[in-house]
């Protein structure tokens, strides 16, 4: 019976563990170690023994695969269907059991009966989360369990010696976390132009445990980038546990009205010019925007709030969107492979946002996207553009404001030696 198999695989898996473990003590190689231990053996020998750390697929053993159902995955693992049917009623108040995601992991329990009865099962939706159903008594039961997050904080430093990719992965630090200290000095310099070999960074984060296990990144709590001797810090705020954004140390707003570009670590291929050679017209004429080249489907992201006056095709400049910030500040993108969800003429949008993503439709030799600036209706060049913080911390926030930024500026590490 396929059943028993897996209850006796399951105590094959746990007798082997436990002689690794045996064999594993304090490091000592097999030959120097004496398994062989008289009955007056110390006890500190045996403390040395430490628990084997089971694996997520020692623990969930089991997955539900891309069109399955609770139902026909526990048949296929011999489950018998009143059990099933038992399992189902007191789990569905819990969770709708036909939204379950493919590659859930899940284990069930079992009795100890010399035919092993289903007892139990344990879904696993997130490393926080999971839902218990369990036979008590004879009645079966559910609930679902939140496990507590722990949080510490950790630190990175780094210098540039190739790029900044390089820099994070040589610091071994989730390359996450550098797209995150792009994000927050998004206002103050282009990752894609400015990065420089000799640069240095570093930071501290908080990072999320549950039960011993890292499960994922909070928020960064200070930063600094040195670019090229120009030293940028950012001090984040949050009054209440709610994210208020990243200030200077002065308290003021790392943020502007704008983004510096349209697009993440995009190379720029063409200039704003007022003469310039046109590669598909063969003839000379103004080139009044930027082009930033990028693979096909690269997102665009609209560099500030605004409202969409335009999302369609465009002649020469293909699929286009045309973006009203205020009465003064308008933005146009050109050459789309294709509209964000949601993106059409009406539509608000937050700075940031994905409105579209890299092509090469209308006049194009290549994927890219031509971005243009306006200024009361007038073209004008992006990249020579000033434009103003936003609000500083309150006042009233000042002194709060202050306290954490001494406590988190003290949680930076050094900067390298030699720097």
């Amino acid at each position: 019976m396929k059943l028993n198999k897996i209850h006796m695989t399951s105590i094959l898996a746990a007798a082997a563990v436990i002689v690794i473990a045996a064999v594993s003590v304090s490091g000592k190689k097999l030959d120097n170690l004496n398994l062989f231990r008289t009955a007056d053996a110390q006890v500190e020998d045996i403390k040395e023994v430490e628990e084997p750390v089971l694996t997520l697929e020692q623990r969930y053993p089991y997955e539900f695969p891309p069109r399955s159902t609770f139902y026909s995955q526990l048949l296929e693992l011999e489950v018998p269907r009143e059990i099933i049917f038992q399992m189902v009623q007191v789990i569905q108040p819990h969770q709708d059991l036909g939204r379950l995601k493919p590659g859930t992991r899940f284990q069930l329990f079992y009795s100890e009966a010399e035919v092993p009865e289903v007892t139990g099962i344990q879904i696993r939706f997130t490393p926080q989360e999971a839902l218990k159903a369990q036979k008590i008594d004879g009645i079966w039961q559910a609930e679902r369990i939140v496990k507590p997050v722990e949080t510490k904080v950790v630190t990175f430093s780094g210098d540039v010696k190739s790029s900044l990719w390089e820099s994070a992965v040589e610091a071994k630090m989730d390359p996450y976390l550098i797209a995150e200290l792009a994000e927050i000095f998004a206002w103050q310099m282009d990752f894609a132009r400015e990065v420089r070999v000799g640069d240095r960074w570093r930071l501290s984060v908080e990072q999320e445990f549950v039960q011993g296990e890292a499960v994922g990144w909070g928020s960064i709590l200070a930063a600094e980038y040195d670019n090229a001797g120009r030293i940028y810090a950012a001090i984040l705020f949050r009054n209440n546990n709610e994210k208020l954004g990243y200030f200077a140390p002065d308290g003021s707003s790392l943020r502007r009205m704008f983004l510096k570009t349209p697009i993440q670590y995009a190379r720029i291929s063409s200039r704003f010019q007022s003469n310039r050679f046109h590669p598909v017209l063969k003839t000379n004429r103004p080139h009044l925007g930027v082009d930033y080249a990028a693979p096909t489907g690269t997102p665009i992201r609209a560099i500030g709030d605004g409202v969409i006056t335009m999302a369609g095709w465009n002649g020469g400049g293909g699929n286009t969107i045309k973006l009203r910030h205020n009465s003064i500040y308008d933005s146009a993108y050109k050459h789309l492979s294709r509209f964000a969800q949601g993106i059409k003429k009406g539509s608000r949008v937050k700075q940031g946002q994905t409105i579209g993503y890299v092509g090469s439709t209308g006049l194009s030799t290549g994927p890219h996207l031509h971005f243009e600036f306006f200024v009361r209706g007038k073209y004008v060049d992006p990249l020579k553009q000033q434009f103003p913080s936003a609000e500083p911390v309150p006042p009233r926030y000042l002194t709060q404001f202050n306290t954490d930024k001494a406590s988190f500026l003290e949680t930076l590490p050094q900067w390298e030696q030699g720097n």
